[in-house]
C-alpha cells in the first residue's frame, strides 16, 4: 500500500485544527506550514505531528506546495484547517492507496456550510475539488486566491464528501 502525506497550511485556527487534525490521524503523515499564528494552533498541531514548520506567508498556492515539497512520499492529500475528511471519503483514499494502477489525482465533493448549515443548492453542492494527488504531477496554481491543483495526468472522483 502506498502512503500519503497530508499537508495543511495554518493560522490562528486553534478553533477549526483539532477536529481537521482528529479527522487525518490516520495518514502516514501530517505537515503544517503556519504563518504567523498568535493563537495555540502550532500547539495543537504538535501534538499530532512534528512537521509544524513556520514559514512567512507567500500567498494560498505557494504556501500549499511548499507543503507538498516538505512531504515524504508521492501522495499528497491537501485539506484547509477548518475541513474534516468524512469516514466515507477516509476509505475512498484508503482503496486508492491500496491500488498499484490509480490516477495521478482525485476530486472530492466539499460539504460548504454556513452559520452551521450544510448549502446544498445553488452550485455549492457537490463543489468538487482536486485535493488528492502524487506530487510528481500536480501543483497548486501560485495564485494570491482561488488556487487550485494542476494536474499534469489522469483525474477521477471520489465519493466520500470533504
Amino acid at each position: 500500500m502506498e502512503k500519503v502525506s497530508v499537508t495543511i497550511i495554518t493560522r490562528n485556527e486553534e478553533k477549526n485544527i483539532l477536529a481537521c487534525l482528529e479527522s487525518v490521524q490516520w495518514a502516514d503523515e501530517i505537515i503544517i506550514s503556519d504563518s504567523g499564528s498568535t493563537d495555540s494552533t502550532a500547539t495543537i498541531a504538535a501534538k499530532y505531528t512534528n512537521k509544524v514548520h513556520h514559514d512567512p506567508w507567500y500567498g494560498f498556492g505557494k504556501q500549499k506546495n511548499l507543503c507538498a515539497d516538505r512531504a515524504s512520499y508521492q501522495w499528497i492529500l491537501n485539506v484547509d484547517a477548518d475541513e474534516r475528511v468524512s469516514s466515507d471519503l477516509r476509505r475512498d483514499i484508503v482503496n486508492i492507496l491500496e491500488k498499484p494502477d490509480s490516477l495521478d489525482g482525485y476530486y472530492m465533493p466539499r460539504k460548504n456550510y454556513f452559520c452551521g448549515q450544510w448549502i446544498k443548492r445553488g452550485g455549492w453542492y457537490p463543489d468538487y475539488n482536486l485535493r488528492l494527488y502524487r506530487k510528481d504531477f500536480g501543483r497548486f496554481s501560485e495564485r494570491e486566491f482561488h488556487e487550485a491543483v494542476v494536474l499534469k495526468g489522469k483525474a477521477g472522483y471520489l465519493r466520500g464528501n470533504l
